[in-house]
């Protein structure tokens, strides 16, 4: 089971997701596949792509093209999907509404473009330059992960304008996963949550400079 997502066309795509036992470490993001893209779910550094049946059937994300409402769909525009839930953390205390955003955002190149999901990685002009935001602000030293298809990974932390800057030693494909938690108790229409626990990717294929080292293995889909 894929999202395989037209470079010209209609987009619309329905995929249910949930941060529940093994699926807590999982993002979403997408991949470049031939003339659409490829929404997966696991863990981009292991190699680890859930499949159907399993954890793969949790998914209902929403995915959609990223572009000015007066243009027409260009294979370089950004494609962004997120999925929005309410799910409940039960302890001997208390229980616990907690509202989970699993957003993924994929790019043909680095021109800046605008914030779109609730927690989004957007480049910033340049190779290697990105900025996150949080409901559409600027998100001050947020953490987040860059990771190379190879497994290799560094960490770093945005600056107060929430922009950072990040080496990309090899060509292939690169994925920046950053997670935000809000303590701020809301509503998502009728239903009240107490937190507010969003994580979210970037990913770009980076087409010059040397290999890098090959990928891993691919890990096996883990049962539900």
């Amino acid at each position: 089971m894929y999202l395989l997502i037209p470079a010209r066309g209609v987009l619309a795509a329905l995929l249910a997701l949930s941060f529940i036992g093994a699926a807590s470490a999982h993002s979403l993001w997408l991949e470049r596949q031939g003339d659409g893209l490829q929404l997966y779910f696991g863990e981009f550094e292991e190699n680890l792509r859930e499949a159907s049946p399993g954890l793969l059937d949790r998914l209902s994300p929403q995915a959609k093209v990223a572009m000015a409402a007066d243009k027409a769909l260009n294979a370089d525009d950004s494609v962004v999907a997120e999925d929005v839930r309410i799910s409940e953390r039960r302890t001997a205390e208390k229980v616990t509404r907690v509202l989970a955003r699993l957003g993924a955002r994929y790019v043909a190149d680095f021109k800046e473009r605008p914030p779109v999901n609730t927690l989004d990685v957007v480049p910033a002009g340049k190779p290697g330059a990105f900025k996150v935001f949080y409901q559409g602000k600027p998100l001050a030293k947020a953490k987040l992960e860059l990771i190379a298809e190879s497994g290799w990974k560094r960490e770093f932390k945005t600056d107060e304008q929430g922009a950072v800057e990040a080496p990309l030693p090899w060509r292939g494909t690169y994925v920046i996963e950053v997670q935000h938690t809000d303590a701020t108790p809301g509503k998502l229409g009728e239903e009240a949550y107490d937190t507010l626990r969003c994580a979210s990717t970037l990913s770009f294929r980076l087409a010059d400079g040397p290999p890098g080292p090959p990928m891993p293995p691919a890990a096996t889909p883990k049962k539900p």
